[in-house]
């Protein structure tokens, strides 16, 4: 007997099945049912936030003030969440003092059409809207661990920063959403290197799940309060990216709060480590790349014993990501090399996503079904596959007929939290 799963995989699906008696479990999040009237949820979490005035008593009438969104590589719904926003602020505000920032981080900048596929045509075309550029930063001091705060000079120059975000685990930021807007989403290089350096990415507390005591997200915390973050809107989105919750107000209580109900959501008790752990990237528009796939393989590898399988499920249509990533990876021997690299040489190009995928293959051999060329997933030390079933063969003939699979359909969307 056969268990069938089918699994998300770019903007459609892919089926795998696993024989019966091996499924130890399947980690999903909690379904909730999507909010009915989405604009009017966020009109009254604008009027009734959290730790922080109503927007149009927080804003006055002559400030600039700059609306930070996310870029493609996140599923938030900046679509549906920015018209009540902006109509809320324009009750104050003129609609010229008002520019939307794309926070892009170290991501390349959007073109005409991928910003009105994102924002929709009437925010395109009615308002002024500017990538991030991480090259053309300002610095406006340096945090308690030693980041320098690197900021877009049109976030310094505002009068009144609001941003908006979604609420998933992060696989060392503990949460998205929130602070993360100002640092990563519109800070520079230099930052980066601290705040995602080699000692941060190696603290304990550097995981998915976890804000307190967590040092990659206290600097956010940080960055984001010298940056002058004054309001955010962040929202809980269901397996069907409805909105399930809007959490608005202070940068630290209103994001708090929503990673509060998220734990509540997508964390789901494990009792022990399997030898199997299949998984996606949670299908478009995170698995666009292998370099946004390591987060749904990091959560693979938290339920997976030391010696374990790791099968992933990415599209990667946007192929590999980042070059950097690419040839750090293709450069040395094997993860440990890997790890000796970066410790030794840093700042290297995004040394943080092949910090944790080589911590991950220190751990789990893993396994990559993509569109991605087969030479190329082997040089990033991958193994690619053609077929799930075919995969889970495999990897059952590796470990035995009677090893343990767990079954992670939503990747990087589900919180595993392991007994002890």
């Amino acid at each position: 007997m056969h268990v069938e799963f089918e699994l998300p995989y770019g903007s459609s699906t892919v089926r795998v099945r696993v024989p019966e008696r091996n499924v130890a479990f399947v980690l999903e999040p909690h379904h909730v049912a999507g909010i009915d009237d989405e604009a009017g949820a966020v009109r009254d979490a604008l009027r009734n936030p959290l730790g922080q005035k109503p927007l149009a008593d927080a804003v006055q009438p002559q400030d600039n003030v700059v609306v930070i969104v996310t870029d493609n590589t996140r599923a938030c719904p900046d679509d549906r969440l920015l018209p009540p926003i902006l109509q809320e602020l324009e009750r104050v505000v003129p609609k010229e003092q008002i520019t939307i920032i794309v926070a892009l981080g170290l991501h390349p900048p959007l073109g005409e059409e991928e910003l009105r596929r994102l924002l929709g045509d009437d925010i395109v075309t009615q308002y002024r809207v500017v990538n991030h550029d991480p090259s053309k930063v300002v610095n406006i001091g340096v945090t308690s661990r030693g980041a320098p705060v690197d900021i877009n000079p049109l976030v310094v120059e505002a009068d009144f920063r609001l941003s908006t975000g979604f609420i998933e685990p992060h696989f060392f930021a503990g949460f998205s959403g929130g602070r993360k807007s100002i640092a990563p989403g519109v800070f520079g290089l230099k930052s980066a290197y601290v705040n995602h350096g080699y000692r941060m990415i190696e603290h304990p507390r550097a995981r998915a799940g976890v804000l307190q005591g967590n040092p990659i997200h206290e600097d956010m915390v940080e960055q984001a309060r010298m940056a002058g973050l004054d309001f955010v809107v962040t929202v809980l989105l269901n397996d069907k990216k409805e909105i399930t919750n809007v959490f608005a107000g202070d940068m630290v209580t209103a994001h708090e709060a929503g990673c509060e109900a998220a734990r509540g959501v997508v964390g789901a008790k494990v009792k022990h480590r399997v030898d199997i752990a299949i998984t996606t990237n949670s299908g478009a528009p995170l698995d666009l790349d292998l370099y946004q796939t390591v987060k749904g393989m990091d959560t693979a590898s938290l339920v997976t014993r030391d010696g374990g399988i790791v099968i992933a499920a990415s599209s990667c249509s946007s192929g590999a990501g980042p070059e950097s990533f690419l040839e750090l990876h293709q450069s040395c021997t094997g993860p440990i090399d890997v790890l000796q690299r970066i410790r030794r040489e840093e700042p290297i190009g995004v040394q943080w996503q092949n910090q944790v995928l080589a911590r991950i293959q220190l751990r789990n051999q893993v396994m990559l079904l993509s569109e991605l060329d087969d030479e190329l997933v082997r040089s990033m030390q991958l193994e690619p596959v053609h077929d799930m079933d075919e995969a889970v063969a495999m990897a059952l003939r590796r470990l035995g007929d009677d090893a343990e699979i767990a079954v992670i359909p939503d990747g990087p969307l589900v919180l595993p939290l392991l007994d002890g």
